[in-house]
């Protein structure tokens, strides 16, 4: 079997590609015409693998080899937490126990310490990478009162190109369901050691549900690690230019970074919100304190016109990204790194071109 993958008119650096391939789930390589070898990842007919580097304009031509990748990721349950490791470095856990609400805690930059924070002081109820909304049905399932419940999970899988992390939660108040989510982590093992992490949230009302019109809400929302902030140094930096809290906060934009020094270094995190989604670009409830949480109902308090509230009757999805990164925003490019996940380079079989 051989695949092609085409670029488009930019350079592509650790893209994902995806190709309908029809192969059993399981490991593979794909070799390019100089010997490099891709690990690649085979799961429901779909066979996923991470480019490096492809030049503008590029086609590169793979085929499918025997052997499996020696790197995997790997998934271990504890019973309250899912662990995601490669080589023995703890990546990531996906907590969904012992909580007011699941989370990712911690996130681990390749090397370093978690390039998020769990709990903090000022804000306990921050829980490093997480999902929750202030007015559920006037229900706060932000700081208190209403409860995100883990009920099972539909899909725990791990190979050499990918971790993922499929769970059911129930929003609940007072004995009673209000949302039904389907929440996906999947976190990109990449050569360079930067992760790249696809979240995705489905949420399905019981009924008529109204997610209202409050800043204190985030379907993807972060509390960066304390160095990281910009009261200790850091940056925050959105898709236009902006710079920090007095840049950033309540304005739209199709991307965050919050960068800043971690361990001795600079890493950071920026948040990707997909064209997709509702009301895209989002807006961003991101603070020099250490907050970053995509929030497309505050606008009472972004805009000063109360038209926020999202009334659910049917299922409603959003997508997002993060990139975990060397660097300063800048260096990391993350403006093309977004664009290369909203226009990834094309892979097709060469039996169909």
């Amino acid at each position: 079997m051989r695949v092609l993958i085409r670029s488009g008119p930019r350079d592509a650096i650790e893209a994902t590609c995806e190709v309908r391939a029809g192969l059993p789930d399981g490991a593979y390589l794909l070799v390019d015409d100089s010997g490099h070898a891709y690990p690649a990842q085979s799961s429901g007919g779909v066979l996923s693998f991470v480019v490096p580097l492809l030049r503008a304009g590029e086609v590169r031509a793979l085929r499918l080899v025997e052997g499996e990748p020696a790197a995997q990721l790997e998934l271990s349950d504890t019973g309250s937490e899912v662990r995601v490791s490669r080589g023995g470095f703890h990546v990531a856990s996906y907590r969904y126990r012992g909580a007011r609400v699941p989370h990712v805690y911690p996130l681990n930059a390749a090397g370093a310490a978690s390039v998020t924070e769990d709990a903090p002081r000022d804000h306990p109820h921050h829980r490093s990478l997480w999902t929750a909304h202030g007015d559920v049905n006037g229900v706060d399932f932000w700081a208190g009162g209403g409860e995100i419940r883990h009920l099972r999970f539909k899909r725990l899988v791990a190979g050499p190109v990918y971790a993922e992390i499929v769970a059911e939660n129930s929003w609940e108040s007072g004995g009673s369901r209000l949302i039904l989510e389907e929440r996906r982590v999947r976190i990109w093992s990449v050569p360079s050691g930067e992760w790249l992490v696809d979240y995705e949230v489905a949420l399905e009302p019981e009924g008529e549900v109204v997610l209202g019109d409050t800043k204190e809400a985030g379907i993807l929302s972060l509390r960066v690690a304390s160095s990281m902030t910009v009261l200790s140094g850091g940056r925050l930096t959105n898709s236009w230019g902006g710079v920090n809290e007095g840049e950033v906060w309540g304005r739209r934009a199709e991307w965050c970074d919050y960068s800043g020094p971690l361990a001795g270094s600079v890493w950071g995190v920026a948040a990707f919100d997909h064209p997709s989604n509702p009301r895209h670009p989002t807006y961003w409830h991101a603070r020099d304190y250490g907050l970053m949480a995509a929030n497309v109902f505050g606008l009472s308090h972004f805009v000063g016109r109360r038209e926020g509230d999202m009334r659910l009757t049917a299922p409603v999805r959003f997508r997002y990204r993060l990139l975990i990164h060397r660097g300063w925003a800048h260096e990391a490019h993350v403006g093309l790194r977004y664009l290369n996940w909203v226009y990834p380079p094309r892979a097709e079989l060469a039996e169909k071109v």
